[in-house]
């Protein structure tokens, strides 16, 4: 809601504390600064959404990861950039996701929203062959307004661009590092030029900067594989299946060369726990999720809640909400009594971990149209 569209101060001030009221959440300082001094709609290659939009639910889904929050629009694309949310996350600075749409995936973009700031600058003028912010029309003195409210460099906007992906991902990595994403495409470089110790530090880096995001064990777990290591590699893939499968993407995000398999990190994981299951240790065997991984099928909505209600009959809240997530999205955002009972057995778990917001916005999405 910007006052360009005939809004005063205090009506963006308004909208965001409707936001904070409906995620249950006070938001960065940054992202407020944005806001109140209307500069959301300068920095690309983030389409940031209205303040009073966010406040009234855009973005959100029937079906969606509900600890995703989003407020942006990805330029050009139908994706979306959010905040997520997520148990184990510092609420004072919670990393940015990216939510694929048509693939339904989740993947980081930046530690927190400073750090987003700073990355919306470099990549845009890296797509965009530095035609951005010069292309925007802003004129100097509106780039210095930019980087003192924004807190953002001025080599942002004037050191030479990167030559090639390569130099930009190091570029990203240098203004974050713990850009998980960046650092995994780095360790995909260094594996191709046959570096693969590189490639496992850049990978292990990757797994700490997001231990929540199931590509980078999977990366690991891959080198590992070619290797012969097969204890190491069954190690990754089953980190990888002890995530979200939301929180996995698709092989061809990454580099891996002609002969590697495209399909979903997640999927590659579970088939290559059944083929080198002969190495997995005593403690993944007697697991309940190696057996709905291994021997039935584990994008069945029905298996995974039939899991889920399994540990929670055992107290594993934390196992339980992973498998609710997970079959939730397997329900493909379709409205039925099985998504609809997701939900409900959702939010009775959030309620009995006393877990207000999660549980605010389960009702809020549970309520939403296909």
């Amino acid at each position: 809601m910007s006052r360009k569209n005939h809004t005063s101060f205090r009506d963006v001030e308004e909208a965001l504390l409707a936001v904070e009221k409906l995620w249950h959440w006070r938001l960065p300082p940054l992202f407020k600064q944005l806001y109140l001094n209307e500069l959301e709609s300068l920095l690309a290659p983030c389409e940031f959404f209205p303040a009073g939009d966010i406040a009234s639910g855009i973005g959100r889904a029937y079906g969606q990861f509900p600890q995703f929050l989003p407020f942006g629009r990805v330029a050009g694309e139908e994706s979306l950039y959010g905040f997520y949310l997520g148990q184990l996350i510092l609420e004072a600075a919670p990393p940015i996701l990216y939510w694929d749409e048509g693939e339904t995936f989740l993947r980081p973009v930046s530690c927190d929203f400073d750090a987003f700031l700073r990355r919306t600058v470099a990549s845009g003028r890296y797509e965009s062959d530095d035609d951005w912010p010069a292309d925007a029309n802003l004129d100097r003195a509106r780039v210095e307004v930019i980087q003192s409210k924004l807190n953002l460099s001025s080599e942002l906007f004037s050191e030479s661009l990167p030559r090639n992906d390569t130099e930009f991902h190091q570029r990203l990595v240098r203004l974050d590092s713990q850009d998980c994403v960046s650092l995994c495409h780095l360790g995909c470089a260094a594996r191709s030029s046959g570096d693969e110790e590189r490639a496992l530090d850049y990978f292990h880096r990757a797994c700490e900067a997001a231990p929540w995001f199931g590509d980078p064990y999977y990366l690991l777990a891959d080198v590992h594989r070619r290797r012969e290591n097969f204890e190491r590699a069954l190690a990754g893939y089953w980190a990888v299946v002890q995530r979200a499968a939301p929180l996995c993407t698709r092989t061809w995000e990454w580099d891996l060369g002609e002969d590697h398999p495209d399909a979903d990190i997640y999927e590659i994981a579970a088939d290559e726990l059944s083929q080198f299951d002969y190495a997995a240790t005593d403690e993944m065997k007697s697991s309940p999720l190696w057996r709905v991984i291994t021997r039935n099928d584990p994008y069945d909505p029905d298996i995974r809640e039939q899991l889920a209600v399994r540990y929670e009959d055992d107290g594993n809240s934390s196992e339980a909400e992973r498998e609710l997530l997970s079959a939730l999205s397997f329900c493909g955002g379709e409205r039925s009594n099985q998504s609809d009972r997701i939900y409900a057995r959702l939010l009775a778990l959030y309620e009995r971990s006393h877990r207000d917001r999660d549980a605010s916005l389960i009702v809020y999405d549970s309520s939403l149209p296909r």
